[in-house]
């Protein structure tokens, strides 16, 4: 038999050399499992499908360039080169390049993204920075050429041109993510001409298109900026995350110009109204307090006036006083003077009272004996009046008194034929009788 003969070493390299001559570079779609992250950035994951498995690994520099969260249960589609393993006989993709697979595992990545950064509060609404009212310059993260630029250009020049400092990037692709994190840090950092709102906006596109603007990179370093950022990606029916977190969202990129600056003719019309009412007030306010200080003076009097009107009302209070004192000492000394009354008269006097006095006591004491005297025979006499009248001296007399068996009196004949026991109290007793009706 004319068979050639291999070393196992020769037939695993021969092995690699068909493999890689006959596929080189692939692209293979699968479902992720057994993901690993090595310390050192490899990554380190199976593809599979319902019928076979394919080992992968993509090296740290291709793993850096991945723009979304990768892991188990995604499906992606790996760009690489097949290659096998001579030391164990077995094949495997080195991935160089990994993009998600369908737009359903896109959206379930997205949406399973924004549920973690809500989880986290990156959307909250305590977070988000106010914008200032009078922006002195703006800074703009877009691409360099189009319509968008141009958009924004010309609205705030419509509005209120202020300055602006523009920022160019790719807004789409894989380095677009890469590129406007790039701008956030390059406006946040400078030290000079700093600009107070920041806006990052691109036109309308496909989905995939504005796929980089719910990047988890991108979306932690809006949410980090200093200063306020206004996300203006695609149009009113675009939603990517970045919306979520910025300070403001605004529907078309035209939209956030107009959101970022006032209008310079509203301004002037507000500044105009109140540099009127500035002029108004003060005179408005002197005339007032003129009137006003003309009503006071009416009621203010020269100071030597009211001293005078002082001055005399004091004399004629003095000589009022004086006069009063004068008229009051006669009166007491006339009164005095007819108080003077000899002792002799006096002690005649309290001498004549004493003995009337004495006189009258005798007097109310005779009259309260003879008073009390009178009182105890009317007493004595209405006692016998009582006794004689009492009705056990009636019952001795020969009468009776009729009662019923509850000791009520009976004073008619129909009750007495109506009871058939009444008791008789006489003066000596009582006795009970039959009624024979």
């Amino acid at each position: 038999m004319n068979i050639p003969e291999f070393s196992v070493s020769e037939f695993s390299r021969s092995i690699k050399n068909v493999v890689e001559d006959a596929f080189g570079y692939v692209r293979i779609t699968g479902e992720i499992s057994g993901f690993k992250c090595a310390t050192s950035g490899h990554l380190y994951f199976n593809l599979k499908d319902d019928k076979a498995v394919l080992s992968a690994v993509c090296f740290r520099n291709a793993a850096s360039l991945i723009n979304f969260e990768i892991g188990d249960g995604l499906q992606i589609c790996a760009s690489g080169r097949v290659t096998t393993f001579e030391g164990r006989s077995n094949y495997q993709i080195i991935v160089e390049k990994v993009e998600i697979a369908g737009v359903g595992a896109i959206l379930a990545m997205i949406e399973k993204r924004r549920q973690k950064f809500l989880a986290e509060g990156l959307f909250d609404e305590i977070h988000k920075k106010k914008l200032p009212f009078f922006p002195r310059i703006i800074g703009v993260i877009t691409s360099p050429t189009g319509a968008v630029i141009e958009d924004i250009k010309h609205r705030i020049e419509a509005r209120c041109p202020t300055n602006l400092l523009i920022y160019p990037a790719l807004m789409q692709g894989e380095k677009s993510a890469a590129e406007v994190i790039s701008g956030i840090k390059f406006f946040n950092n400078l030290k000079k001409d700093r600009p107070e709102i920041l806006i990052i906006a691109r036109g309308g596109g496909s989905f995939e298109d504005l796929l980089s603007f719910s990047d988890e990179n991108l979306v932690r370093e809006v949410f980090k900026s200093e200063i306020p950022i206004i996300s203006a990606i695609g149009h009113e029916t675009d939603t990517s995350l970045i919306d979520y977190v910025s300070d403001l969202r605004a529907p078309t990129p035209t939209a956030a110009a107009e959101l970022a600056t006032p209008v310079l003719s509203d301004l002037k019309m507000q500044l105009n109204f109140l540099s009127d009412r500035l002029n108004f007030l003060p005179r408005n306010f002197l005339k007032e307090n003129f009137f006003h200080l003309e009503k006071i003076k009416r009621y203010i009097a020269d100071p030597a006036t009211i001293l005078a009107r002082i001055a005399e009302r004091f004399t004629q209070v003095s000589q009022k006083f004086n006069f009063s004192t004068e008229n009051i000492l006669s009166e007491k000394s006339y009164k005095l003077q007819n108080l003077q009354i000899s002792t002799n008269l006096l002690l005649q006097k309290i001498y004549g009272e004493k003995r009337a006095l004495d006189f009258s006591d005798q007097s109310l004491h005779s009259l309260v004996k003879t008073r009390v005297k009178e009182n105890k025979i009317s007493l004595e006499n209405l006692t016998k009046t009582l006794q004689s009248n009492h009705y056990r001296e009636i019952l001795k007399r020969g009468f009776a008194l009729v009662k019923n068996e509850k000791g009520d009196l009976i004073s008619s004949i129909e009750e007495v034929k109506l009871k058939k026991e009444i008791m008789l109290e006489m003066s000596d007793g009582e006795v009970k009788l039959t009624s024979s009706n």
